[in-house]
């Protein structure tokens, strides 16, 4: 958040607004789609060969059940998640939503991630706070599109759009 702040009080140094979106993501360990993030290991990061074979071998192939009051559930296998817990667990994440900030970027906004929060923000002179709050929306709206196309989910309760102006004094 201190970045996200610098930013801001930098941006109130040349007398532009800045315009936060905070975005949440809903069980986002849970519904990482192996297969997705097995290509995008592929296509996107070159990961070929043996690597590629261990990363699919780590993820596949898993189960898991219930244990509650010493009854047990039947064994599911698992197609979608990360390890939590584990030290890849996290980086296998970002890996996967990596092309989520490029998205960001195209619409002239600054993100910035952290676990499973998006920050989206932007800075503008007051004369053009309404073009850069549609273009917030229009990248909210694709950002959403995006994670529903890889089984993601925004969680809309968390989700806060604010514009601040500070003054600075010198």
């Amino acid at each position: 958040m201190l970045k996200v702040l610098s930013y801001a009080f930098l941006a109130a140094d040349t007398g532009q607004a800045t315009l936060l979106g905070l975005l949440d993501l809903t069980a986002t360990f849970d519904t990482v789609d192996h297969a997705i993030l097995i290509e995008r290991l592929r296509l996107t990061f070159g990961v070929v060969d043996s690597a590629v074979h261990w990363m699919t071998l780590y993820l596949t192939g898993r189960t898991q059940y219930v244990r509650y009051h010493g009854e047990v559930s039947n064994t599911t296998h698992v197609y979608c998640d990360v390890p939590q817990g584990s030290v890849l667990g996290p980086v296998l994440f970002l890996l996967y939503v990596a092309d989520v900030i490029e998205l960001v970027k195209e619409c002239g906004l600054i993100p910035h991630t952290f676990s499973d929060n998006l920050q989206i923000y932007g800075h503008s002179v007051s004369a053009d706070t309404q073009e850069l709050v549609a273009r917030m929306t229009a990248c909210i709206e694709r950002v959403r599109c995006w994670m529903a196309s890889n089984h993601l989910r925004l969680n809309p309760t968390k989700m806060e759009l604010n514009l601040a102006q500070f003054t600075t004094s010198h």
